[in-house]
């Protein structure tokens, strides 16, 4: 509980850095995020996962007038889970509502590194895992790098842990969560 507690003032302080950082040049840019990422999990329960995925941004380009260094993303996306249980050719679907936050390092020419971390409500169309439940939550947290390809077209890629969980539910025997790492790549406009 107290966990809880603690990520929302820390977002909370994170933000009010944003917001009042420059009070007198207060601009926000919008920007979309197209991405496509694939997973596959570390443990024995061997399942791999493909997740398309829209972001709408919202940067804060005044905290520092020379680059961005913090943006947040509002989304949606579709998580398709293949397992060795089922066959390979019938992902099992999940459809996602995602909020994610990258904060960027000052860039080398037209390249920056990042950090980023997101958390998202699925809903899938089984209950998955197996043994799991249809309501579900998914957590990423990970860093890339962005490439400027002109003034708002970006390219990155990055390096992800992802998990999805739900959080026991329904008891601690149906909450066979899964830890996976993959790459991601995407356009940014």
């Amino acid at each position: 509980m107290i966990k809880k507690y603690i990520g929302i003032i820390v977002f909370m302080f994170v933000l009010n850095i944003a917001l009042y950082s420059q009070e007198n040049t207060f601009e926000i840019d919008f920007e979309h995020r197209m991405t496509i990422g694939t997973y596959y999990s570390y443990t024995n329960n061997n399942i791999g996962i493909m997740e398309p995925q829209y972001d709408f941004i919202i940067n804060f380009p005044y905290i520092n007038p020379d680059y961005n260094i913090l943006d947040f993303g509002i989304g949606v996306s579709v998580i398709m889970a293949f397992d060795g249980k089922n066959n390979v050719r019938m992902p099992t679907f999940g459809f996602a509502v995602n909020g994610s936050m990258r904060v960027y390092a000052p860039p080398i020419k037209k390249a920056k590194l990042f950090t980023e971390g997101g958390m998202s409500f699925v809903v899938f169309t089984k209950d998955y895992p197996e043994n799991g439940s249809k309501i579900n939550a998914a957590l990423k947290v990970g860093g890339g790098m962005e490439y400027r390809l002109a003034d708002s077209t970006k390219i990155f890629t990055t390096m992800d842990w992802f998990h999805i969980s739900n959080n026991d539910m329904y008891g601690r025997e149906r909450n066979p969560s899964i830890n996976a790492v993959g790459i991601t790549a995407g356009l940014q406009f």
